[in-house]
């Protein structure tokens, strides 16, 4: 029980897995930082779907022979639709490509699916998932008082944990950094001299941010 004084004998072994960068959580105050280092032993970073593109293709056709197991039509993908499949972003990783293939077996009649089925599929897949955006156009000075309204309201009565400055220039700084080497394909000069940064300032900011450099990816 919790706060017992008995030892209990355990052999067990924990697997802890998550989508969030728990490094950021734990500067903003979110997450806690022993918990962290007790999880930490050995880690196992999992590339999301768009890094790992020469994946697709197999893990398309094992959800399409799953789909057909259960009892939907059996399909199969043509090779230029395999091709827009590695192109397209997955922001929802392997899930969406899992969904994708599911609502292809289960709404479509013909057994090759091709290329206009599979964009009109990921075309309206894209409009669903558009984010609102406000009415006009919104500054970033304007975009950052609203967000920090609403970080303090939902603290409700109380006030958010010490550090908050640090935080928040953090919480700027890593988006900031991280796509402009998205933009410059991981090229790390090339980012400096975009950001106004010396190379050295801009790898020390890198490690101390957690932020993952991949090259050659656009």
């Amino acid at each position: 029980s919790v706060g017992g004084r008995v030892p209990i004998r355990a052999n067990v072994r924990i697997i802890a897995a998550t989508h969030r960068d728990l490094m950021h959580l734990i500067r903003q105050g979110q997450f806690r930082e022993d918990l962290f280092y007790r999880l930490n032993v050995v880690p196992i970073r999992l590339p999301p779907l768009r890094e790992r593109t020469e994946d697709i293709p197999e893990l398309a056709r094992h959800f399409l022979a799953q789909a057909a197991a259960e009892g939907l039509p059996p399909k199969t993908i043509a090779p230029d639709a395999l091709d827009r499949l590695k192109r397209h972003r997955w922001a929802g990783n392997v899930r969406e490509l899992e969904n994708l293939m599911r609502r292809l077996a289960a709404l479509y009649s013909q057994e090759v699916i091709g290329i206009d089925v599979l964009e009109s599929e990921l075309a309206e897949a894209n409009q669903s998932v558009k984010p609102s955006q406000p009415e006009g156009r919104e500054s970033l000075s304007e975009a950052v008082e609203r967000h920090l309204r609403d970080y303090f309201l939902a603290h409700g009565d109380g006030l958010p944990p010490p550090g908050i400055y640090d935080r928040i220039l953090q919480e700027v700084e890593r988006p900031l950094i991280g796509m402009t080497l998205e933009a410059t394909r991981g090229n790390q000069i090339k980012a400096a001299h975009l950001l106004g940064l010396n190379r050295n300032t801009l790898r020390k900011k890198i490690r101390e941010l957690d932020i993952q450099v991949v090259r050659g990816l656009k």
